[in-house]
This record gives C-alpha cells, sequence and structure tokens, in this order.
C-alpha cells in the first residue's frame, strides 16, 4: 500500500478485511473500456501468499487439486456463512451493456497458482468469487454479454486495484525496479520520498559542520566520539557530498526507496556516499557524552583510541 508519510494509506476506503460493506462501481463502455463511478468505504487488506500445502486431495475427490493449489481454510474465523452480509476482498458492481453484477467479491492474496502464473497486472494473485463467475458464465452464454467485454473488465478491474492492494510488495524486486527506472519513478519511490528527503536535510547539516573543524572539533557517529579530523571520520565519509538534482536526485531516490530498511532507514545501499557522523562544538560533545553516560557512570559508547579525543 501506498504510504508517502509511514503507515499512511492514500486510500482509506482499503481497509481492514471485515466491517463495513465496500463497493467500488466500474462499467463497461461498449467498447472493452471502464470507468469507475464511486467508491466508499470498505474493508479488504492483501495478504502474503500463504506457502504450499503438502496435503494429498483425497481419493474420492471429483476435482483433482494440485498440491500447490489445495485450499486452507481458517478453522478459527468467526464469520457468518448464511449470506445475510458479504465479507472478505472488495466488493465490485460490473456493469456490462446488458446486465450488472453487483456486489463482486474480488480480493488478492490468497491464491497464486504456479500453473497459470503471469504477471500481477494481468490478474495472477487475484480471485473472483465462484457464484459471480457462474453468473457471469451465463450471460456469455446466453449472448446477454460478450467474453471480450467480460475479459477486458475483470483485467481493468485487477489493474485499478494493483496500488490499493499494494501488489508491488509481491513483485520481484528485480523487476520493480527496472521498470522503475524505465519509467522514471514508481509507488514505492513515492512512498519513501518524504524519508529520502529527511536524510537529504540532515546530510546537508552533517557536511556543513564536517567542513568546519575548527569550530566543531568532535564527531560522533553509531559506534562513538572522535575528533573531527581522525582518519576513521574522513574514511567513513565521502570524499564529497552535494544535494542531488534533476536527474540525479531521481536516481538517488531510485537506489535508496529500493535498498533501504524500513524498520532501520541508516541502512540502504549507497549509505556511504551520505556523511553521517555529526561533527559538534566541545560543549556539545560534553553533553553528547553525559547522555550516553549510564546512572553509575557506565559509558554507552566508545572513545577512539586512535584519535583519542580529549574530552
Amino acid at each position: 500500500m501506498k504510504e508517502g508519510a509511514k503507515g499512511q494509506n492514500v486510500l482509506p476506503w482499503i481497509s481492514g478485511s471485515r466491517g463495513v460493506e465496500p463497493r467500488s462501481s466500474w462499467s463497461d463502455d461498449g467498447a472493452g473500456g471502464m470507468s469507475k463511478k464511486r467508491r466508499t468505504k470498505q474493508g479488504s487488506s492483501a495478504k502474503k501468499p500463504r506457502p504450499d500445502v503438502k496435503t494429498p486431495a483425497g481419493s474420492t475427490a471429483a476435482v483433482h487439486i494440485p498440491e500447490q493449489s489445495i485450499p486452507v481454510v481458517d478453522q478459527w474465523v468467526d464469520v457468518d456463512l448464511r449470506g445475510d452480509a458479504s465479507t472478505g476482498g472488495v466488493g465490485i458492481d460490473f456493469k456490462f451493456r446488458g446486465a450488472i453484477l453487483p456486489g463482486v467479491r474480488v480480493p488478492f492474496g490468497d491464491l497464486f497458482a504456479k500453473e497459470r502464473r503471469r504477471e500481477i497486472s494481468a490478474g495472477w494473485g487475484y480471485s473472483v468469487e465462484l457464484p459471480a463467475v457462474l453468473d457471469l458464465l451465463e450471460h456469455v452464454e446466453q449472448g446477454v454479454v460478450k467474453a471480450g467485454a467480460a475479459r477486458a473488465l475483470l483485467l481493468e478491474a485487477a489493474e485499478k486495484l494493483y496500488d490499493p492492494f499494494g501488489c508491488s510488495a509481491f513483485e520481484d524486486p528485480a523487476k520493480v525496479r527496472a521498470d522503475c527506472q524505465a519509467t522514471g519513478g514508481c509507488v514505492l519511490c513515492e512512498e519513501r520520498r518524504s524519508w529520502f528527503e529527511e536524510l537529504l536535510d540532515h546530510s546537508d547539516v552533517l557536511w556543513e559542520r564536517l567542513q568546519q573543524p575548527e569550530a566543531y572539533p568532535f564527531a560522533a557517529g553509531r559506534r562513538g566520539i572522535h575528533d573531527t579530523t581522525c582518519s576513521v571520520v574522513k574514511r567513513e565519509t565521502p570524499d564529497n557530498y552535494a544535494r542531488p538534482v534533476g536527474e540525479a536526485y531521481t536516481q538517488a531516490l531510485h537506489l535508496y526507496s529500493h535498498t533501504v530498511l524500513p524498520y532501520d532507514r541508516d541502512i540502504f545501499e549507497s549509505v556511504r556516499s551520505y556523511p553521517s557522523f555529526t561533527a559538534m562544538t566541545a560543549q556539545e560533545a560534553r553533553t553528547w557524552i553525559a547522555d550516553h553516560t549510564g546512572p553509575k557512570g557506565g559509558r554507552n559508547y566508545a572513545r577512539c583510541q586512535r584519535c583519542a579525543p580529549a574530552l
């Protein structure tokens, strides 16, 4: 899911897996196209694909179910199955010229059949409730709905639900990066742009201070404190740094967005291209040391033995 700011859902009408009846409405325009009519609050979220279940199909089964496609039933889930309310997935109204299928449930992330693997945008990982499929086939058989129109509408639904369901998280990371490079950006880059801007703002300040060792003689890193002129600080600081702009910004954002660890934003592929040491005045360094000293005098930091900062 898209999250321009951390955790923010840019389409709040996609929420939990149960609750308020979701409804999105698309209609066939007669030429295989589909226009979105209305959307209100609804509840569903994509789940990670389940591992293959190695339970063979029963010998008396009328339909052979391959091992990788055997359904898993969550027995503990308390769901009303009497048909009084719709649950699971997103409710979509499919409107054709001669028929309407209201509230068709379309979830994502439960089924990934390797026998029919294709691009996610082409339907892999999506499901459509079986009664709706049977009704649609009946309409096609009766000539009320054209097979081509039905196919086009289903594929457009998959395409439009791609971002709300967060389908990019299920893609091959290498493919996502290649597509991002080819198009000059992607959903992930937009989601993490604010993180990248924070990195750049912080790097600008760190770099400016590191260039003034007389005013800021001490430098703190993740593992301890040094003199700003220490060889360790120089080795782990880029020789040159400038805030990227234009095409350089796009490439830097791409590299950051596709390699940063969400739970530790200090870890990403191009981390050495940005300053990481915080240069400080003597007073700031003494305050830093006090903040990193335990109540019994224990040090929660290391003092560089190479430069032995005089503090």
